[in-house]
């Protein structure tokens, strides 16, 4: 009994410490799980801080108040607010509008002070209406300048195939050289003209070019000299040099004033009319003749004989060239004496200077044509 007590004692103080010790942490787990239930209003907490932030959102109630100190405040300062958007509207290019539209702002925002804003309304229309006169004779100084080339260009197409027109100092002119109906390029001819000391020099160079001077190299040089002055062209000399493979053929004219007599370099001579021109200096001079009229008379030299040219006026036309599309005044030979016909076209847009010729053969077999590609004019 004795040694059992004691055991029993133990047995029962382990129990009881047992039971003690779950007791308590039976107590611990129940109040921790109390604690956590705490986390949930924090949680909700969180979740009002929306509600929270959205309160102040909707306080426009202080943005209201300081309207009115603002309509205040803009009531002084507004008599100097004017003037400069009324001098920024005076620089646009529409003041009227910008002025009136400042003005009813400025009315609209303080309807109080009107006698303060009335002196910078008045300043306002000032300052908009002083540029309206300066506007008005530029609009009316434009329109005049644009008004006053039309009645200029209208004579000057009206009078351009009747008025002579000046011949230039300097001149250089070049042409391609077609050949028959197919318009085969066979050459170039390239004229310069200079007008110095009331004389004229006037010199041509012709020569195939391309597969046509393959088969036949041909340089032609032409010069006339004369005389230059209100009447035009008077020829002193006419010289021709062909340069062929057989060799060169030389020719050459003197046209003696003084006596009225046309010296040939074949010793020939024969008398010399008014007004006549070499086969090269004609195309020239046809800007200086009446081309008013319908036929105009010319005699031509050829360096072999002389010759006089009956030319048919036409209408004016638009022809194609290398240089794009020209207005031009046609003129075509008539009753020519061997058969062979003449067309000469003169550009109404370049002095009247030639632009186009052609030569028809008297067979009608051959077609030399001749059209300009480059215009180079100078009078100084």
């Amino acid at each position: 009994m004795n040694s059992g007590t004691p055991t029993s004692r133990i047995t029962l103080a382990i129990a009881l410490s047992i039971l003690l010790h779950g007791a308590a942490l039976w107590l611990f787990q129940v109040e921790l799980p109390n604690n956590e239930t705490l986390l949930p209003p924090l949680s909700a907490r969180l979740e009002a801080l929306p509600l929270g932030a959205e309160e102040p959102m909707p306080k426009v109630e202080p943005t209201d108040p300081p309207t009115e100190p603002d309509s205040t405040i803009t009531t002084i300062p507004e008599p100097a607010s004017i003037p400069v958007m009324e001098a920024s509207s005076a620089t646009a290019a529409t003041p009227e509008q910008e002025s009136t539209s400042a003005i009813e702002a400025a009315s609209a925002v303080t309807p109080t002070p009107e006698p303060e804003s009335i002196p910078a309304t008045e300043t306002a229309s000032a300052v908009a209406v002083t540029p309206k006169p300066a506007s008005i004779p530029a609009i009316e100084a434009a329109s005049a300048i644009a008004a006053i080339p039309e009645p200029a260009s209208a004579i000057a197409r009206v009078e351009e195939p009747v008025a002579s027109h000046p011949l230039p100092k300097h001149a250089q002119l070049k042409f391609a050289v077609y050949y028959g109906q197919d318009n085969f390029q066979i050459g170039e001819i390239t004229h310069r003209f200079e007008i110095t000391g009331g004389q004229y020099v006037l010199k041509a160079e012709t020569q195939t070019t391309g597969l046509a001077r393959l088969f036949k190299n041909y340089q032609l040089i032409q010069i006339s000299h004369g005389k230059a002055g209100d009447f035009g062209l008077q020829p002193e000399s006419y010289e021709e040099e062909q340069n062929i493979s057989s060799g060169k053929q030389k020719l050459n004219v003197a046209f003696n004033w003084t006596v009225n007599k046309l010296h040939f370099s074949q010793g020939s001579e024969i008398d010399l009319t008014s007004g006549t021109q070499d086969i090269l200096s004609f195309l020239y001079q046809l800007s200086q003749l009446p081309l008013h009229h319908k036929v105009i008379s010319i005699a031509i030299t050829t360096g072999k004989k002389l010759e006089k040219y009956e030319l048919e006026v036409g209408a004016e036309e638009e022809i194609i060239t290398p240089m794009g599309k020209l207005r031009a005044l046609p003129l075509r030979r008539l009753h020519s004496q061997d058969g062979d016909g003449m067309e000469v076209w003169l550009g109404l847009e370049y002095r009247l200077l030639p632009i186009k010729f052609r030569q028809i053969k008297r067979s009608g077999g051959m077609v030399l044509e001749v059209v300009i590609s480059d215009i180079r004019v100078a009078d100084e």
